[in-house]
């Protein structure tokens, strides 16, 4: 499942493989993903799922699981 493997891909590259989080957590407001990370974040996903995203697709709203979720999906339509 894709919700699934970008969950662990975030646990295990910016939480150090420890932790958990929530579908509707704010991945950035909390300070598990900065500028950087994001960067990284969108790099796997498009390498991982063969999609293009763009970087002004995302806005305040896609900073949780849920957000990043419902662009994938948008883009793999």
């Amino acid at each position: 499942m894709v919700k699934d493997k970008i969950k662990k891909y975030i646990i295990d590259t910016f939480m150090n493989g420890d932790g958990s989080i929530g579908d509707d957590d704010q991945l950035f407001e909390s300070g598990i993903i900065d500028s950087i990370g994001f960067i990284k974040l969108l790099a796997y996903i498009e390498s991982s799922f063969n999609i293009p995203l763009d970087i002004s697709e995302f806005t305040i709203d896609s900073g949780s699981i849920n957000g990043i979720m419902q662009l994938v999906n948008d883009k793999m339509k």
